[in-house]
């Protein structure tokens, strides 16, 4: 199975509110790199990696049919030139070979609009077709839904069913359905991976809405093998509605199956355990540091970060609101596994800058095995951090490019976009052409 590489009772983030106009994969299989992280973005970035790097959507999470090299230098210059203009409200975006000609593609998902699939040519990215669906878009993955050898679509929304699209593996893509029926609550990430080891990709969705009939409880939606997907068991998730904004798939404990954690917003952090059926039982008391985690949390990604073999987690925040104005931003948080799946506060092993945070995704940018930090902002510059090898970052974000400006970006995804065998990074911006940074080669 492919996949690709990369509140209305406790405030949610301002700036989405205003936005949204509301008052990876058999078990350990891994995502699209080479040192195990995870992401949610995109398709939260939701993909776990094994070189080194996931898109996040969600989903975060998988792995590609084109795998993310761990070459480069890590000093970055603007590509953008190469994609076409955009000026729609671009939340959401994931990268994978979807015409099997061995490129990344992408396919950039508005908030309010239809979905952009953009085919890599070596003279830049080319716009193709795609099913003309509107979409309020949050998150997107390229995942192969069906096991056909095919990278399908999955594009999650506020307000709005996740939409599964079928990939023929030569670029088109027709819709598979829209699950579940009816969703009546916020869904900012996603999270895909096989949870009860029948060897095809399930789907969570973080959701928040209090206000709401669900009251924005969590869903787990379960594969039937062909792409659609269907409602887990009861008792499968636990029933908790705290406002989740950010979701990821890894495996803590080391016990072989998928655990969740999800990013919540003004309150703490959970951790569900699976018991390999897709089962999950909460274990955050046990897992969480106490009183760390509460927060404007937004986004989660997990991957190795000291080189010790345990799966870590980075967790975005945006920061709460004050007084009705957008989040002025919030320190984001590392959480260390101890090795017996229990997570430790280090974030003072970050660089301490407190932006208004949205996405993040670790990968590894110069090649020296150890797993980097892009960072996506709201009202800020996109951040870079470096990895010394043992999980101390330092900021790196110099290295991006002068075209970093302040801007707003709710996702990134990571990949090879320019066929040099080193780490690109692409962030996508409201109202705004897409920021492409391609690494310099070695």
């Amino acid at each position: 199975m492919k996949y690709s590489t990369q509140l209305l009772v406790v405030a949610l983030p301002l700036a989405l509110v205003a936005a949204t106009g509301c008052s990876s994969q058999k078990k350990k299989r891994s995502s699209n790199s080479t040192t195990a992280a995870t992401t949610s973005n995109s398709t939260g970035n939701t993909n776990s990696s094994s070189s080194g790097g996931t898109n996040s959507s969600s989903t975060g999470t998988p792995a590609t049919n084109t795998p993310i090299p761990v070459g480069g230098t890590g000093v970055f210059t603007d590509g953008s030139a190469a994609l076409p203009a955009s000026t729609q409200d671009d939340w959401a975006v994931a990268s994978g070979d979807v015409d099997g000609d061995g490129r990344a593609d992408l396919l950039i998902a508005p908030n309010g609009g239809v979905p952009r699939l953009l085919l890599n040519r070596p003279t830049g990215f080319t716009a193709a077709s795609f099913p003309a669906v509107t979409i309020a878009a949050t998150d997107a993955a390229l995942v192969d839904m069906n096991n056909d050898g095919n990278l399908d679509a999955v594009i999650s929304a506020n307000y709005e069913p996740v939409r599964v699209f079928r990939g023929d593996g030569a670029g088109g893509f027709t819709l598979l359905g829209e699950f579940p029926a009816v969703n009546d609550a916020l869904v900012y990430k996603i999270a895909i991976g096989d949870v009860d080891g029948d060897n095809d990709p399930d789907v969570v969705l973080a959701r928040a809405g209090q206000n709401t009939t669900s009251q924005g409880a969590d869903l787990l939606l379960l594969n039937d093998g062909t792409g659609t997907l269907v409602d887990a068991p009861a008792g499968a998730l636990p029933a908790l509605t705290e406002d989740s904004l950010g979701v990821a798939l890894f495996d803590l404990d080391k016990d072989g199956d998928l655990d969740l954690y999800l990013a919540n917003f003004g309150i703490e952090d959970r951790v569900y355990l699976n018991d390999g059926a897709g089962v999950f039982t909460d274990a955050s008391a046990l897992v969480l540091p106490a009183g760390v985690t509460v927060g404007g949390a937004t986004a989660v990604t997990a991957g190795d970060v000291n080189g010790d073999g345990f799966m870590d987690v980075v967790v975005a925040n945006e920061g709460l609101s004050v007084g009705g104005n957008p989040p002025a931003g919030e320190a984001n948080l590392l959480l260390l596994n101890d090795g017996a799946g229990r997570l430790q506060d280090a974030s003072v092993l970050l660089p301490a800058d407190a932006d208004a945070s949205f996405d993040v995704v670790l990968v590894d940018v110069n090649g020296d095995n150890a797993l980097d930090l892009f960072v996506a902002n709201l009202r800020a510059v996109q951040r870079l951090y470096l990895n010394s090898g043992n999980g101390v970052f330092t900021d790196a974000t110099a290295n991006l490019s002068a075209t970093n400006t302040g801007g707003d970006s709710f996702s990134m995804t990571v990949g090879d976009f320019n066929a040099d065998r080193a780490v690109d990074v692409l962030f996508v911006r409201r109202q705004a052409t897409p920021w492409l940074f391609l690494n310099t080669p070695r």
